[in-house]
């Protein structure tokens, strides 16, 4: 299913940096469930800035889903259980889905119940919601649908696209990488989720269209969870208030430059 490209799949030449994990704690202000009783997950995947933390909030805040609220950048799973290490751990964003040992990892992880209930154990603590159904969110699990398939039998996936150039240039401040090299990776990513995609538990939800028309958006993303709509919508943090399309001024860094045939193709993105 995955497209041919004119990128090249090899990361860049030099060794990602190395970062220690990551210590999650519960944040004061939230009410936490003490006795979560979840029944089934969905994963929001998506790159880092493409958008997977505002449509994370905008789900929680419009459906009946719980989800998870700690002290880690954006409220990411990854960085609250124990089971697999986070993509600190491999470059973090702009360079994770290159590594080879990222992938190893998952594939010696064969004892998926138990995987499961380790997993949930460590996130217990951290549900913030009594609805079944929990909503979780973070970037490296793009890469690594194939192996949360078999953790969590009939769990969803919400695959979140941005126009990679977009997403390049935001990310760029924090990999301290190259355009070229974070198009590369957008490339590697999307293409490890696209060979992993089946309608069957899959849907693709682009950045420009729940910002821009966000009503049809949900619908039809509430439509393919199969949760019932809350009674009352939950505000959401002042800084998602306003929907905005950014991509133009991060699609400026590029100076016109066109990349070619990638797996965005397949995405919608003619770049």
């Amino acid at each position: 299913m995955a497209m041919e490209s004119t990128m090249s799949p090899k990361p860049p030449a030099k060794a990602p940096r190395r970062r220690k994990p990551l210590v999650a704690a519960r944040i004061e202000s939230e009410d936490y469930n003490g006795n979560p009783q979840i029944s089934s997950l969905v994963f929001i995947c998506g790159l880092h800035r493409s958008g997977t933390t505002l449509l994370e909030r905008m789900l929680t805040a419009q459906f009946e889903l719980s989800c998870l609220r700690a002290t880690v950048p954006e409220s990411e799973g990854q960085h609250m259980q124990n089971v697999f290490a986070s993509a600190r751990g491999f470059g973090g964003p702009g360079a994770f889905a290159f590594s080879r040992r990222m992938r190893e990892e998952l594939q010696q992880l064969t004892d998926y119940a138990g995987c499961r209930e380790r997993i949930l154990q460590d996130w217990s603590r951290f549900v913030v919601g009594s609805a079944p159904v929990l909503l979780e969110k973070s970037p490296p699990h793009l890469t690594k649908i194939w192996w949360l398939r078999r953790v969590f039998p009939g769990c969803r996936f919400i695959i979140v696209t941005r126009d990679p150039r977009a997403v390049a240039a935001a990310t760029q401040k924090w990999s301290k990488t190259s355009l070229p090299e974070l198009m590369m990776h957008w490339n590697a990513a999307y293409s490890q989720a696209d060979a992993d995609f089946s309608e069957a538990d899959c849907i693709i939800s682009r950045y420009e269209d729940f910002v821009e028309q966000p009503g049809a958006e949900m619908q039809r993303l509430g439509a393919f969870l199969q949760v019932p709509a809350r009674r009352g919508a939950v505000a959401m943090e002042e800084r998602f208030a306003e929907l905005e399309n950014s991509n133009p001024k991060y699609i400026e860094a590029h100076e016109g430059t066109v990349y070619g045939r990638g797996v965005w193709d397949r995405f919608g993105y003619c770049v």
